[in-house]
């Protein structure tokens, strides 16, 4: 069993049971990385075994996590098709590992906070198979606190590449992404040297080639807890990706981009009137009654 650098692994390949791609069910492989992550880790791991679609590969890389993680996968290894646990370079370089070790024909990756609507995976495989042009699908995204109670959804609009570019973050929520295996034959993985826009990086690299399309439905659920906010705390970090991005595709920082930034922005704003309108009066009654 090919190990790449782990200390412990298991799961059911390393019984040597390795499941199967079919054309009427083709095989969904879903990477999910975890450090010290045991806090959510179960609830991700019980909603992809969980899944309505049967023919899923899962696949977990811990990143030599101290508290108990590794436990709670072990509890769960009947049911993962493999995991391995070991030192990585951050967050997308234990993404990549996953992806490499995958079978699938169709690919996604889902943190260990993060959630997935009980039929997500079958929607999306039949809206592929449906649309065999499309290489990338992607959905609305509800948000949800560290209790897991429904907060808003986030109505995100339809993909095109120009406007994506220029922007300076990504406006695809990444939970709800899946993408077929051509693209990393094309364009490889993703950047492990990004910290914080890796996702928005590949996107633009999978628009550039192939073709990807919304799928009007909120598809995943995005947890807003403590450690999700680490981004906006490391805003210059942040800048500097947006930077090395925008430059990497030949967009400059000039006064025009940071006028299309403002109107994609706003744009996106309209989108989502009604979640605007939704927390602003969240606020007004928490205002009122303290």
């Amino acid at each position: 069993m090919d190990n790449p650098g782990g200390k412990y692994e298991g799961g059911l390949r390393t019984q040597g049971y390795y499941k199967e791609n079919h054309t009427e069910k083709p095989l969904v492989s879903i990477v999910t990385t975890v450090f010290n992550g045991e806090k959510y880790l179960e609830q991700t791991i019980k909603n992809i075994i969980n899944q309505s679609y049967q023919n899923i590969e899962y696949i977990i890389i811990d990143g030599d996590s101290k508290d108990k993680s590794i436990e709670i996968i072990r509890n769960h290894e009947k049911r993962i098709d493999y995991w391995i646990s070991g030192k990585d370079k951050g967050m997308y370089d234990g993404i990549n590992k996953g992806l490499m070790l995958a079978k699938g024909d169709i690919l996604a990756y889902l943190n260990s906070d993060d959630l997935y609507h009980q039929q997500t995976v079958e929607t999306v495989v039949n809206y592929l198979k449906e649309h065999p042009e499309t290489a990338l699908v992607y959905g609305n995204c509800d948000y949800i606190n560290s209790k897991g109670e429904y907060l808003y959804t986030y109505q995100c609009p339809s993909f095109n590449w120009k406007r994506f570019v220029f922007h300076d973050r990504s406006f695809i929520p990444q939970p709800t992404s899946f993408w077929r295996r051509k693209v990393h034959e094309k364009i490889g993985y993703f950047d492990a040297s990004l910290r914080h826009l890796g996702d928005y990086d590949f996107f633009v690299r999978v628009g550039k080639y192939f073709r990807i399309e919304k799928i009007n439905k909120s598809l995943a659920a995005f947890r807003i807890h403590d450690q999700s906010i680490s981004a906006l705390e490391e805003e210059t970090n942040v800048r500097e990706e947006i930077r090395r991005v925008h430059q990497r595709y030949g967009v400059s920082a000039g006064i025009w981009v940071k006028c299309l930034n403002f109107i994609s922005g706003l744009q996106m704003k309209l989108f989502n009137l009604p979640v605007m309108r939704q927390k602003l009066w969240k606020k007004i009654i928490r205002l009122k009654f303290t």
